[in-house]
């Protein structure tokens, strides 16, 4: 409590004048201070209520422009192709698998480590990242074009670049994505593939000699693991292809399995009819060529190979040869042993049989020529039937010509041999065949064991 400094009565705190005598009380210096530090704080609180709207502002437009700053830094179009770049000039196939994979091409990391090594040696990584700045700067400032493409050195087209809307309403959305092709196949043999490709493990059946898709790649140069099954086994290996070598939408695929092709000699067989013929390996038969590739064959298992043919129409077999695993190459050689002894006495014994009949057989023949060319110039079948056995299909085939009056002129032909097997007899012949040109026919006649009473069975050129 406060005294009254006239008449000494109590007077409360901050009151003006004394309720007793009424005397006018002075402020103190400290009420002084109190009201004078109310007033600046009123008037510090204005000033702060003018400040601070302009402070937010600032703040909201600093913090925009670091929005944007980070937008732009993420999502605007020169963003978008250095992820791209960085990816690939990396080696970060599982970033790159991501950002080239569509809703219908799945890109799996094999793919894309293919695809990195295809532009860094096709394209090069600074003409690479020269050319994708300069389409997307392009593309951005176009009103009108909405993609362009990368190339490689040979015109290959590597990245296909497009506007694809917009992001947050401020920059261009840029797609990427590798432009694909079909990888084909056109095997000899109905196969079997199987491998791993787009994330997916598959398995694609290829008809014989039949173009066969394998899948959707993109750029690159392909070494696959594959496994393939074809008749003659399983096979473990690589699909090869390399876009430098495409076509217009495809890609050709070569094979490199580990499989062996048999090359077949035959020693002893000068007397056998090479057209006759056959070989063997394991289960299956072949027409014998020479030099020939037969398989292919699994290196992993052991093959049986022999062959068999005819000298005189008589068959001839040689003895089996085994090729083991170690002995099995990408061409492997082998030579079939005959019994050249054996075959020569039975050649020689034939080649006196044919001396004894050889005679009737060419008089046969010029018999049956005269008779053939008068059935035809008189188209009166009954001058040559019968020289012809009945019910053939030579028979029928030779009344129908004789009788449609056809223009025909038959010389007699030349006989180089003549093999009997019981009543039939076999002649090989030279003579102008039915295309106006010389060359070697076949008869098959039917007679006596002495060559009486020959007719003709079938004829062929």
């Amino acid at each position: 409590m406060q005294k009254c400094p006239k008449c000494g009565e109590n007077i409360r705190k901050g009151q003006r004048r004394c309720s007793h005598c009424g005397y006018r009380i002075e402020s103190t210096d400290s009420e002084k201070m109190t009201r004078s530090t109310k007033e600046n704080k009123k008037a510090m609180n204005i000033k702060a209520r003018k400040i601070i709207p302009w402070g937010i502002a600032a703040f909201i437009i600093i913090l925009i422009l670091i929005i944007f700053i980070l937008l732009k830094n993420f999502n605007s179009p020169e963003a978008q192709s250095e992820i791209l770049i960085n990816a690939i000039d990396n080696n970060d196939t599982q970033k790159l698998s991501t950002l080239l994979s569509t809703q219908n091409n799945s890109v799996d990391e094999n793919e894309a480590k293919a695809y990195i090594k295809y532009i860094k040696n096709e394209v090069g990584m600074n003409q690479f990242v020269k050319d994708i700045n300069q389409k997307v700067t392009d593309l951005n400032a176009s009103q009108t074009n909405e993609e362009d493409y990368v190339t490689a050195k040979n015109g290959e087209k590597v990245l296909r670049i497009s506007k694809n809307g917009r992001r947050y309403l401020i920059f261009d959305n840029m797609s990427f994505t590798a432009p694909t092709k079909e990888a084909i196949v056109k095997p000899k043999y109905d196969t079997t593939y199987q491998f791993k490709a787009n994330d997916k493990q598959r398995t694609v059946h290829a008809e014989k000699n039949k173009t066969t898709v394998l899948g959707e790649f993109i750029p690159g140069n392909y070494m696959i693991e594959a496994k393939k099954e074809m008749a003659n086994g399983q096979f473990s290996g690589e699909l090869k292809f390399n876009f430098n070598n495409s076509n217009h939408e495809t890609v050709d695929v070569s094979e490199d399995f580990n499989e062996a092709y048999i090359v077949v000699d035959l020693k002893g067989a000068s007397e056998i009819d090479k057209d006759t013929v056959k070989v063997k390996v394991n289960d299956k038969t072949y027409d014998y060529a020479k030099n020939q590739e037969i398989g292919p064959y699994p290196k992993t298992k052991e093959l049986t190979v022999s062959a068999e043919g005819q000298a005189k129409k008589k068959t001839f077999k040689s003895a089996e040869t085994v090729i083991k695993t170690d002995n099995l190459k990408d061409k492997t050689r082998v030579t079939l042993n005959f019994d050249s002894d054996e075959i020569q006495d039975y050649v020689d014994k034939k080649e006196k049989e044919e001396n004894s009949f050889r005679n009737k057989v060419i008089n046969f023949f010029g018999n049956y020529t005269a008779a053939m060319n008068s059935a035809h110039s008189q188209s009166n079948f009954n001058l040559v039937s019968s020289y012809l056995k009945t019910n053939t299909d030579n028979y029928k085939s030779t009344k129908n010509e004789v009788q449609g009056n056809t223009m025909f002129y038959l010389s007699q032909p030349q006989i180089t041999e003549i093999v009997r097997q019981g009543d039939t007899f076999y002649v090989k012949a030279q003579t102008v065949k039915e295309d106006g040109q010389y060359g070697e026919v076949d008869y098959q006649l039917e007679g006596d064991d002495d060559a009486s009473n020959l007719k003709v069975v079938k004829y062929s050129e």
